[in-house]
């Protein structure tokens, strides 16, 4: 800008200039602080995958069967996948309306008290099948008992990992068992274990839920539901070392007693 300024004798020119300095501020980088809501995220479904769910599901899977079991219907769950509960009862196909509404009217604790349990309960129905297995006679030879451990102890009835569905290839096992149960008189007590990894509550859920799916595989067999009684003790009872994976394999078991 210019300013002039005239006199009588001589014409005086002034020039006067304003600067302006403009002020940019480096923007922060996003790295590593955009990351951080990411990581956030990442470990709430984590938590939420990891830890909360299989929790979750555990106790539903636990309290379904024991609502089952407690009404005197045959039936164990099967199988636990995200939001559903899948669980074969031994019941006769009439009685599917009455079964969908027990398994739904299931109750969990929660923080406002027993609710409904948070996920959806499928009910599968199976006709009682007549006994499929020779009996063999016992009446010499190793106790029922020593029978079932001599069995159990040289042949592990396998499980898909972190489920009660038995894995394929057991029916020679399952066969083998079946027998003996039929030839021992008495109610028979099968008790699933599990090692010492993962939440006592969620082991001890899983370990009632194999116990019960070894029961029903046997009940589709021949040997009478009545004298079947499934318990879980989850990690209680080790015969080995948590620390090694041999040492967890064997705690990870089935036994089976019967009580003549």
């Amino acid at each position: 800008m210019s300013d002039v300024y005239e006199s009588s004798s001589a014409t005086t020119r002034r020039t006067s200039s304003r600067r302006y300095w403009r002020h940019s501020a480096s923007p922060r980088p996003w790295w590593p602080w955009g990351l951080i809501p990411a990581l956030g995220l990442v470990a709430l479904f984590l938590v939420g995958g990891l830890v909360t769910a299989p929790n979750i599901q555990a106790e539903v899977r636990s309290e379904v069967a024991e609502r089952f079991n407690s009404s005197g219907v045959a039936a164990t769950v099967v199988r636990g996948d995200g939001q559903g509960i899948s669980v074969r009862a031994l019941a006769p196909m009439e009685e599917q309306t009455y079964l969908h509404a027990l398994a739904k009217s299931t109750q969990c604790d929660t923080w406002a008290g027993q609710l409904t349990c948070p996920t959806t309960v499928s009910v599968l129905l199976s006709e009682p099948q007549s006994a499929a297995v020779e009996i063999p006679e016992m009446n010499q030879g190793p106790s029922c008992n020593d029978r079932f451990q001599e069995i159990l102890s040289t042949t592990k009835v396998r499980f898909a990992t972190g489920s009660a569905t038995i894995d394929s290839g057991n029916e020679d096992l399952l066969q083998r068992l079946a027998q003996t149960a039929l030839a021992c008189p008495g109610d028979l007590l099968i008790v699933g274990h599990t090692d010492s990894r993962g939440a006592a509550d969620a082991n001890q859920a899983l370990s009632l839920a194999r116990a019960q799916a070894v029961g029903y595989a046997l009940t589709q067999v021949g040997v009478e539901s009545s004298r079947v009684t499934a318990k879980g003790a989850g990690e209680l009872n080790p015969i080995a070392e948590n620390e090694t994976s041999e040492g967890r394999a064997t705690n990870r078991r089935i036994t089976i007693t019967v009580d003549q």
